[in-house]
C-alpha cells in the first residue's frame, strides 16, 4: 500500500505522519484508534479516488465532519476523510421552492445566518449547532431542541449526491433509505452513519423563519420525576421545545465566570428546570399561555417557580444549557459524567416511568446520573457518573450499557434516538431489532 501514490492524485491533502494520525484518533466519545491516514478532500473527485484506493488496498473509509460523535463513529483504523475544511459551500438557495443545496461541511448555524435574508430557516437544531455540519446531521439523522416541531433531519432531506462503496456516483431522491427499518412502510428515512454512502452535496427542505416573539418559561422543580410529569402538561400548550436541565449541570455553572452570569433566572438550588419555549406572533399571546400552563402545573403540585424570560435573554438560558454539558468535566474527583447511554428515547408518555426505573437500576449500583435535553420528545440524554480510571468503573461502563439496552427494549424505545449507534451501541442492534430483522441490515464499512 503506497499512500504516497494516493497523495499525488489528490487536489486536497493526505497526511500519514504520526502527529496528524494521533489528532484524528479520537472524537468526543470514549474511543481511540489510530487511523491509517487522514485525507482533506478538496473536490468530489478526491473522495472518489480515496474510495477507489481503499477498495484496492482492503482498507476502510471513515467520513468525518466536526468530530462531535459521542458513539465513536468517526474513529477507526482506515482513512479518515475530513470534509470540514474544504467542502463547506452553500451551493444555492431557492426561496420559491424553499430549498437549499449545500456541501456536507456547511455548519448548521452558518447556514441559518445565510438564510436569514430569505426569511427561511433549517429547522433541526442540535446543541452543537454552532459547529455541527450538515453531513454529520444527515448521517446521524440529528434532531435537537425543537424536534417536537421540526422532527429530525430526514424530514428535511430532499435529495443527496455522492458515492457508493464501489465508487459509483449516484443521486438519491426521496425513496432511498438508511437503516431506519421501522419507518420504511410510511416514510423516507435516512441516516446510516457514513456506512452506506459518502455525500458530496445535500438538498435540504427549508421552513419559514421563526415567529417574532420568543420566550422561555423556566419552571423549577424539587425532583427529576416532578419535572417529567410536568413535561406532559407543558406539551398540552404546543410549545416549540421543552428542554430539561438538571442540578448537576446547574451546579457546574456556578463557578464558571461566564455562565454564572447566565444564571439570572435560577432561584435557589432546584433539582431540575424545564425550559419551555414558546414562539408566537405577540408577547401577549405568550403571557396568556404561560399563565394557563402555570395554573395547570400548580393545580397538580408540580413546580414552585415560573420565571418567564423574553427576547435576547432567552439566548443566555440556551447558552447555559449548552455550556453546562461541557462543564460537567469539572465535577470534582475522578468520577465523571460518561456518555455511555447518552441517547435513549421512549414515548414521551412513558418517560416518567422509564426514568424512575432507569434511576432504580443505577441506584442498585450506587451510581448517580446527569439528566438533560429533549424532554418534549422523550429523548433525554443520560450520563451516569462513573470513574473510568478504575477497573470496577470500566466494567460498569459496559454493564450499564447492557442493562439500559434491555430497559429501553422493554419500553419499546430507541437506544439511539439522535446520536447514532457507532461503536458504542452497535453491538446492541440485534437486541433492539431482533435477530431476524438484523439480518436485513447490509451493515458494513465502505471498503
Amino acid at each position: 500500500m503506497k499512500l504516497e501514490n494516493l497523495e499525488k492524485q489528490l487536489d486536497g491533502k493526505l497526511f500519514y505522519d504520526h502527529t496528524m494520525r494521533t489528532l484524528y484518533a479520537t472524537d468526543a466519545s470514549a474511543y481511540k484508534e489510530m487511523p491509517l491516514a487522514v485525507a482533506i478532500p478538496k473536490t468530489a473527485a478526491d473522495i472518489q479516488k480515496i474510495i477507489a484506493f481503499a477498495r484496492e488496498n482492503n482498507s476502510s473509509v471513515i467520513p468525518r465532519a466536526a468530530g462531535t460523535s459521542l458513539a465513536g463513529q468517526v474513529v477507526g483504523n482506515g482513512i479518515v476523510v475530513d470534509i470540514s475544511q474544504e467542502l463547506t459551500k452553500i451551493l444555492s438557495v431557492d426561496p420559491i421552492e424553499k430549498s437549499a443545496w449545500v456541501e456536507p461541511g456547511v455548519i448548521r448555524d452558518e447556514l441559518n445566518l445565510h438564510l436569514k435574508s430569505y426569511k427561511l430557516f433549517f429547522g433541526p437544531e442540535t446543541s452543537t449547532s454552532n459547529r455541527c455540519m450538515i453531513g454529520g446531521m444527515v448521517g446521524n439523522n440529528a434532531c435537537g431542541a425543537r424536534s417536537v416541531i421540526y422532527g429530525s433531519t430526514r424530514e428535511h432531506l430532499l435529495e443527496i449526491k455522492g458515492f457508493l462503496a464501489d465508487g459509483n456516483e449516484v443521486t438519491f431522491g426521496a425513496r432511498n433509505t438508511g437503516y431506519a427499518l421501522d419507518l420504511l412502510a410510511d416514510s423516507q428515512p435516512f441516516g446510516s452513519e457514513g456506512t452506506l454512502f459518502f455525500s458530496t452535496a445535500i438538498k435540504l427542505n427549508l421552513v419559514d423563519a421563526l415567529k417574532p416573539f420568543a420566550a422561555l418559561v423556566c419552571v423549577h422543580f424539587n425532583s427529576i420525576n416532578e419535572s417529567l410529569k410536568a413535561n406532559l402538561l407543558a406539551l398540552k400548550f404546543n410549545p416549540d421545545s421543552v428542554e430539561l436541565i438538571d442540578h448537576y449541570i446547574l451546579e457546574c455553572t456556578k463557578e464558571n465566570i461566564e455562565q454564572s452570569k447566565n444564571r439570572f433566572f435560577v432561584q435557589g438550588d432546584p433539582q431540575a428546570i424545564l425550559a419551555v419555549e414558546f414562539l408566537r406572533d405577540t408577547q401577549e399571546e405568550i403571557l396568556q399561555i404561560a399563565s394557563a400552563m402555570e395554573e395547570l402545573m400548580r393545580s397538580e403540585n408540580l413546580g414552585y417557580h415560573f420565571p418567564i424570560v423574553f427576547g435576547e435573554d432567552t439566548n443566555k438560558v440556551w447558552n447555559l444549557r449548552k455550556a453546562g454539558l461541557g462543564l460537567l468535566s469539572n465535577i470534582p474527583g475522578d468520577a465523571k459524567a460518561v456518555a455511555v447511554i447518552e441517547d435513549t428515547a421512549v414515548d414521551v408518555n412513558d418517560l416518567p416511568d422509564f426514568i424512575e426505573e432507569f434511576n432504580a437500576i443505577l441506584k442498585e449500583r450506587n451510581l448517580n446520573c446527569v439528566h438533560y435535553a429533549h424532554a418534549a420528545t422523550g429523548e433525554l440524554h443520560l450520563r451516569p457518573i462513573i470513574d473510568l480510571k478504575t477497573k470496577e468503573g470500566a466494567g460498569l461502563f459496559r454493564t450499564i450499557a447492557t442493562d439500559i439496552a434491555h430497559l429501553v427494549k422493554k419500553y419499546k424505545g430507541s437506544l439511539s434516538g439522535e446520536h447514532g449507534d457507532g461503536r458504542l451501541r452497535g453491538e446492541f442492534i440485534p437486541l433492539m431489532l431482533g435477530e431476524e430483522i438484523y439480518q436485513f441490515l447490509p451493515y458494513r464499512q465502505i471498503r
